[in-house]
């Protein structure tokens, strides 16, 4: 459920690429340019290959319902996390886990990625504006 996720066959595309790769390192799944995991970095649909064997897309799967569990979450960690950085460790990870709930993926609630925290605000933003930040 994301407005940022790629479909599954562009994923599957994505991932064959990477996996036909000279910078691919199998024993992780990562990359040797980037270092991203590219079982997550290929369902992200803003992101590219470093050197450009494949493109950020439009193509995204469709956004569902959020939970009313989820969305009383997100208003309360809002205000600590607006300025687009966590006010602490502690609501970074709470961002994180929200972000793993609503988008089922599987960001580490340590990790230090620009990327990938950029990504997890931006999905939290995305949910944030549309279904919070109208009601007030």
């Amino acid at each position: 459920m994301n407005k940022f996720l790629t479909t599954t066959k562009e994923y599957n595309k994505r991932l064959k690429i990477c996996k036909a790769c000279e910078y691919y390192f199998k024993p992780t799944g990562s990359c040797k340019k980037c270092g991203c995991f590219m079982r997550i970095k290929a369902k992200l649909s803003a992101l590219s290959c470093p050197i450009k064997k494949w493109l950020r897309t439009s193509i995204i799967e469709e956004s569902k319902m959020v939970s009313p569990e989820l969305l009383k979450e997100i208003k309360e960690i809002w205000p600590d996390i607006k300025t687009k950085r966590a006010k602490n460790h502690k609501i970074k990870f709470k961002m994180i886990e929200i972000y793993n709930t609503l988008y089922n993926t599987g960001y580490s609630t340590n990790t230090s990625c620009g990327s990938c925290l950029h990504s997890v605000y931006q999905g939290i933003k995305l949910i944030h504006d549309k279904y919070i930040k109208k009601d007030g």
